[in-house]
């Protein structure tokens, strides 16, 4: 089997459920990403968008924080 696609192999084959757990798919100013939970705020794992610009805003690139208080 074969899988074009740009997510990550750990979210198609989770080594362990609880990492998968961890992981959201939210909207954040319109735009669909998944996130990783932690304490105080979400970490962005990927953007899901389909409009290009949305890649370029550095506030919505992979690894940076998004406070939910």
């Amino acid at each position: 089997m074969i899988l074009y696609t740009t997510t990550p192999i750990e979210m198609i084959f989770p080594c362990d459920q609880t990492v998968f757990d961890n992981y959201k798919t939210i909207s954040y100013q319109g735009v669909p990403l998944v996130v990783e939970q932690t304490d105080n705020h979400y970490r962005i794992v990927q953007i899901l968008s389909s409009n290009p610009n949305d890649f370029m805003k550095e506030e919505l690139a992979p690894g940076q924080l998004i406070s939910f208080i």
